[in-house]
């Protein structure tokens, strides 16, 4: 369970990350994004060093989302930190 709060913890704080960035777009928002998603992936590697594969685990399911909607709207990336949050919030409530 630890392992879990640790995550939601990590997708919670990239989320609040990139909503703040999100608000206050820069040129290099995208490569920021993409690299605060990349680093809190890691958490998510098993011992054999994979990465789950999407729709096995709604939470880095969220995470990866942050990502892919970095190039899109301020709308979309909107959302998808709002999703990183309830998702994370539930995993949270859940334990």
């Amino acid at each position: 369970m630890k392992d879990m709060k640790s995550k939601a913890d990590a997708l919670a704080e990239v989320a609040e990350r990139v909503a703040l960035w999100n608000e206050f777009r820069t040129d290099g928002f995208q490569d920021s994004v993409v690299r605060q998603v990349n680093d809190a992936r890691e958490r998510w590697r098993g011992d054999d060093g994979q990465l789950p594969r999407r729709g096995r685990d709604p939470v880095f399911d969220a995470l990866l989302g942050m990502a892919d909607a970095a190039d899109s709207s301020p709308v979309a990336v909107r959302d998808a930190c709002a999703e990183a949050l309830r998702v994370s919030e539930e995993l949270r409530t859940a334990q």
